[in-house]
């Protein structure tokens, strides 16, 4: 995925509390921009990137300041002082072993990840967080790492499938994923198409789309690390979006190809079209969650995988999308 918003130099020493109502967001693949903003509601747009602080709602505001605290301390990569943040949101917010009923359900919906037979990287964790309150379960997955950033000191690729289930909690009633800081619900054909959510995965960039995912649009921008490769600020459809992809890494190839962290790595993609979107291998991550047993009860998914999970440093990223909490299933424009 393109992990977007990189390479801060702000030192942590000069970190300071009122950072708990910081959004930094890096545009494209150079410069800053730091802007004061509260803690949002959550909200879905079929085309642009979502707010990355914003809260289910279902926690204290207390919590809800520390979790933010700790987001901003995290995406600046000063992970002392996010750990002790995260460590204060789980202590006014408490999370929960899964149950083994529950256990078994974030199991039994584990999402199947397509990859194309030449995929890079392997998936190294899975996390699954279900909601406290509501039918719904997030998959946090980890691939060894992005093709296009081997030198952002975080050592993995982080991607999100949601899963929302009926209320007896026995089928999926709709799912949506992670797309390069944009949430893409699956259209119904592709909910119906398996008691599983079924989603296609980008090859060395993990940008994680439904089944069917041809016709979503989003609207692309100068985050993009393709910008200059299909048009911007308008909606576009994802066929035209990974053909961007495509023309990048197929012509010029990946980011930052002369550094040594990335020396065994593929410069380029040297299949065709076709084998670029051959999404054909799969990749069950059920096996790892029933091994490893990384599965929580909480609204604060990345505090539990910061404290409670995983030894490395991953990019913490949006907890819960607003498109669950919504009524009536929505056919992308």
């Amino acid at each position: 995925m393109s992990k977007g918003f990189r390479s801060l130099a702000i030192p942590c020493l000069a970190f300071s509390i009122f950072v708990v109502a910081l959004y930094v967001e890096r545009a494209g693949a150079g410069g800053t921009s730091c802007t004061a903003s509260v803690m949002p509601a959550l909200s879905l747009s079929s085309q642009e990137r979502q707010e990355p602080t914003a809260s289910c709602g279902c926690g204290s505001t207390e919590a809800d300041r520390a979790n933010a605290e700790a987001w901003a301390a995290h995406r600046m990569r000063c992970l002392d002082k996010a750990s002790a943040a995260y460590d204060r949101v789980l202590t006014l917010a408490p999370p929960r072993r899964a149950t083994a009923k529950e256990r078994a359900l974030a199991e039994t919906f584990a999402p199947l990840l397509m990859t194309t037979h030449s995929e890079p990287f392997a998936l190294k964790d899975v996390v699954a967080v279900l909601h406290p309150t509501k039918p719904w379960i997030a998959y946090h997955l980890f691939w060894d790492d992005d093709i296009d950033f081997p030198d952002d000191n975080d050592p993995s690729d982080h991607e999100i499938v949601w899963v929302q289930l009926d209320e007896k909690r026995q089928r999926m009633v709709r799912y949506a994923t992670y797309f390069h800081g944009r949430v893409l619900e699956a259209p119904p054909a592709a909910v119906a198409r398996s008691g599983r959510p079924e989603v296609a995965v980008q090859w060395g960039k993990h940008g994680t789309m439904p089944w069917f995912w041809h016709d979503l649009t989003i609207a692309a921008d100068s985050g993009d690390v393709e910008a200059s490769y299909y048009p911007l600020g308008r909606p576009i459809t994802l066929d035209v979006y990974n053909k961007g992809i495509y023309r990048k890494l197929s012509t010029v190839g990946r980011r930052h190809q002369e550094s040594p962290l990335g020396k065994s790595w593929p410069k380029k993609f040297t299949g065709t079209w076709e084998q670029f979107i051959d999404f054909s291998r799969l990749v069950d991550p059920g096996g790892l969650l029933a091994r490893k047993r990384m599965i929580e009860v909480t609204c604060y998914a990345n505090a539990v995988i910061n404290r409670k999970f995983l030894r490395y440093n991953f990019r913490p990223k949006l907890e819960w999308p607003e498109s669950l909490s919504s009524s009536k299933v929505k056919d992308r424009p």
